[in-house]
């Protein structure tokens, strides 16, 4: 059974008498979880769910690759062909919003929103560079940012 409203989950199951097998944290099929009532609870209460996010990590995220970035990042060698590689990891992991909210301490910012489609934006920004912009951001002059524009919005219109 999948419940989306916390409060209704215990009502159906004293109706049903059958067990909570997922819930849905959010709108989408990505959004729908194993159900683990503790950490639930934890959510409801404001302290996060850092289990989750863990697992939610260890599902998207390549430990190779990992390895590889952070040899990278020790030689100060990270380009934005990494962080673009780094950015698709993260939308394996669902929506940003709904990582926030698992976070501990972050309940105390109200309910954070952000717009998903700004991560499409940015990863069209980095697609319609050349390889060495990509490895050199300082290259970026004026009519190179004007041909970044106009190719963003074409990925844009064919992506939405």
């Amino acid at each position: 059974m999948v419940i989306h409203v916390g409060g209704a989950a215990l009502s159906v199951k004293k109706v049903t008498g059958r067990p909570i097998k997922f819930a849905a944290i959010g709108e989408k099929l990505s959004d729908i979880e194993e159900f683990h009532p503790d950490r639930m609870t934890s959510r409801i209460l404001g302290m996060g769910d850092m289990l989750s996010v863990i697992e939610k990590a260890e599902e998207a995220f390549d430990l190779e690759e990992a390895e590889k970035l952070e040899k990278k990042l020790k030689k100060q060698e990270f380009d934005l062909d990494d962080y673009l590689t780094q950015l698709r990891q993260m939308k394996k992991m669902g929506s940003f919003s709904s990582i926030l909210k698992m976070i501990p301490g972050m309940n105390k910012f109200g309910d954070i929103k952000v717009d998903d489609k700004e991560f499409v934006r940015i990863e069209a920004i980095i697609c319609s560079m050349t390889k060495k912009e990509k490895q050199n951001t300082k290259l970026l002059n004026a009519s190179r940012r004007q041909r970044i524009a106009k190719r963003k919005w074409n990925y844009c219109t064919r992506y939405k």
